[in-house]
């Protein structure tokens, strides 16, 4: 497999759980690390205690404290990389936040936050990292964050969101792949300090057998083979992690290789055909 010598990593959320563990990882592969992290507490902030972490080991790190959730916040992280380390090769976006917040509860200002900086931060940051990306001549991995809680959460501005990270990364990787850039998605799940873990649906998805570890480091294997050349080819594509459990989910909304049924007629349905059909298609109200 090849190393990432060389190469300039920014990880947004990269100083705690799921982000550290793939600031740490892509550093021992021997990539340069911009660890981008806004949290603080008492003991200091987060980026700062990954980079010490990363230097200790023998690797280089940069600490950022930038906020994701602006154009402006997202062109300021890529170029602290590009000022520092003369370019940027691969973008990991793990920032996030959570509320659980039901539907009829939602306010205004949860939900432009909850799409600030999950969703416009996703393209803010993949926008800035493009341009830089086009610039050095093409080539460079995204490697995007959304959440199995796209499809099962009861709460609708978090799984709106990861939903259109989704969506995102197929137009980021049609887009930008006559560059040479690759865009791929991760649905982890991991034990963090957004998501402890206590959710019992946390450790199985779409039949797979349970998790055997919710351990926020076992997701940094595929992060740090998807941000290498060796994975060139792999775009679009989305990919669930926990433990040691990795799925390769079929495209979104393929009709062949899935498990989709496409049904045709000639002429228009009626409403009535459909109800006699769908029923039985969907499995429901049998």
């Amino acid at each position: 497999m090849s190393t990432l010598n060389g190469k300039v990593a920014v990880v947004t959320g990269g100083g705690r759980g799921v982000g550290r563990g793939i600031s740490l990882a892509l550093a021992a592969a021997g990539a340069q690390v911009v660890v981008n992290d806004f949290f603080k507490d008492r003991e200091g902030a987060a980026a700062d205690r990954t980079v010490d972490e990363i230097t200790s080991a023998g690797g280089t790190a940069l600490a950022n404290y930038g906020d994701v959730s602006t154009f402006a916040g997202g062109a300021a992280i890529v170029d602290a990389a590009v000022e520092r380390f003369g370019r940027i090769d691969i973008l990991v976006m793990c920032a996030g936040n959570f509320g659980p917040v039901p539907t009829l509860d939602v306010t205004e200002d949860h939900w432009d936050l909850t799409m600030s900086v999950h969703l416009k931060g996703h393209f803010a940051c993949s926008q800035a990292a493009a341009r830089h990306m086009v610039e050095q001549g093409g080539g460079g991995r995204i490697i995007t964050f959304a959440s199995r809680g796209a499809f099962y959460m009861t709460q609708p501005a978090y799984a709106a969101a990861k939903a259109g990270i989704m969506g995102l990364t197929t137009a980021l990787a049609g887009d930008l792949g006559k560059h040479g850039i690759t865009a791929n998605c991760i649905l982890p799940s991991a034990g963090t300090q957004l998501f402890p873990g206590n959710d019992p649906r946390a450790r199985t998805f779409g039949g797979m057998p349970a998790s055997r570890s919710l351990d926020p480091e076992d997701i940094a294997p595929i992060v740090t083979y998807l941000a290498g050349d060796d994975a060139k080819d792999i775009t679009a594509r989305f990919f669930y992690a926990s433990g040691g459990d990795i799925c390769a989910f079929a495209q979104p909304l393929a009709v062949r290789g899935g498990s989709n049924t496409y049904l045709r007629k000639d002429g228009r349905w009626t409403p009535e055909e459909l109800g006699e059909l769908l029923p039985g298609v969907l499995g429901v109200g049998q």
